[in-house]
């Protein structure tokens, strides 16, 4: 019967550092994606050939942003999806999936509805 109660002893313990190891991330909260558009290329500005409208959702707050990266860097980016998402000072640090950092420079912030 002992050696029931260690193996389950050692799944709670290990399940619980899991949870731990997850929520370590420091100041990361997740952030829900809920609006997301490339920005349409502009024949005399092609600067802004790789340039996203993108909205996320932390808590109550809504933060509009805009970021410029390669298409690559948002494949998996659809309306809904949730990124560990940390805000720093006037941009938004959000992690992708593969671990990159994209950084989303905050145009403006409203209450949720």
């Amino acid at each position: 019967m002992k050696p029931r109660w260690v193996a389950v002893l050692i799944c709670i313990i290990m399940a619980a550092m899991f949870a731990s190891a997850q929520q370590m991330n420091e100041g990361y909260q997740m952030g829900k994606v809920v609006a997301f558009e490339k920005i349409a290329a502009n024949a005399q500005h092609m600067e802004d050939s790789g340039r996203y409208n993108i909205s996320m959702r932390l808590g109550d707050i809504v933060y509009r942003c805009r970021s410029s990266a390669s298409a690559s860097v948002f494949v998996n980016w659809t309306v809904g999806k949730e990124f560990p998402t940390k805000i720093n000072e006037k941009s938004l640090l959000v992690k992708n999936p593969d671990g990159q950092m994209v950084e989303l420079n905050i145009l403006g912030q409203k209450k949720a509805k």
